[in-house]
């Protein structure tokens, strides 16, 4: 039986931690502790509770940084609830008015 396409959503501008600007943080003292003050482990933890999306692009200012990191929580059996992590780069300049 041909099934045909399999919709499946993608979110390719996640930032992490490394990036250049980010608001990841903890929400108290309370939280930081049980991460034992690893931002990197609440964020991994907050990425693997994404039921929806199949696919996500690691997309931080200026580096492949946080791309890497998050691979290195993947190879160590996390993130498996993704079916691909791509990389990306956000480069800002500035804007010239005249």
């Amino acid at each position: 039986m041909n099934v045909g396409s399999i919709w499946r959503k993608w979110d390719l501008h996640v930032h992490t931690p490394a990036s250049y600007q980010h608001n990841f943080g903890f929400s108290d003292n309370e939280e930081s502790e049980k991460y034992n003050g690893n931002i990197w482990d609440k964020y991994i933890d907050e990425l693997e509770k994404i039921q929806d999306v199949a696919v996500i692009g690691i997309t931080d200012y200026f580096s492949i940084e946080g791309y890497k990191k998050v691979l290195e929580y993947r190879q160590n059996g996390r993130l498996q609830n993704l079916d691909l992590i791509l990389p990306n780069i956000e480069f800002r300049s500035k804007r010239n008015n005249s």
